[in-house]
């Protein structure tokens, strides 16, 4: 019977697997912290868009209101040609819209929130028909009797920005919606 001595003819052998699936490994972690980081600016750059499109909507609400508080004894800017701007509004930082409770970050990222938008109007059209929709046509005593109202339209053209100091990217976003109104 032949005996076989089973040497280790490979000494250190089991060191060189080791250092090559450290380096795998780290060449792996290395890969993913960047793979991260760069989805972390991506995260960054789409809350800001959403914040510079967040403030031209508030513009476009406080256009709108301010067409309705004027609109009380008859259609704003009447009295301007179609098409010309007859008010602007124009706020520096969202800090009107902060509410006490709002975290620090929310906070900060309302002030470097401005916005700035126009209203025009557009033209008015003669418009018959009273307040009724739909089916209820021939519900009331009017049925059969033609109002004649005036329909004013507005344009209002808005433009949030978003002023970054600390690195990030300035973002803008324009919004625009046209509006009407029936005297």
């Amino acid at each position: 019977m032949i005996v076989l001595d089973q040497k280790n003819n490979r000494p250190g052998f089991i060191i060189v697997i080791s250092l090559v699936l450290m380096l795998v490994m780290t060449t792996m972690g290395v890969g993913l912290y960047y793979s991260s980081k760069q989805s972390a600016v991506e995260v960054a750059d789409n809350i800001t868009r959403s914040d510079a499109l967040y403030s031209a909507e508030a513009c476009i609400t406080e256009a709108r209101l301010w067409l309705k508080v004027n609109s009380a004894s008859s259609a704003p800017c009447k009295n301007v040609a179609a098409g010309k701007i007859c008010h602007t509004v124009t706020q520096t930082k969202m800090s009107k819209w902060k509410l006490s409770n709002d975290s620090k970050i929310l906070q900060s990222r309302n002030d470097v929130q401005k916005y700035s938008c126009t209203i025009a109007l557009l033209g008015s059209v003669a418009y018959e028909g009273g307040e009724g929709v739909g089916f209820d046509i021939g519900e009331s005593d009017s049925y059969g009797q033609n109002t004649v109202n005036t329909k004013y339209m507005y344009r209002i053209r808005s433009n949030g920005t978003l002023n970054s100091n600390s690195g990030m990217k300035n973002f803008s976003s324009t919004v625009e919606v046209i509006d009407s109104m029936i005297f």
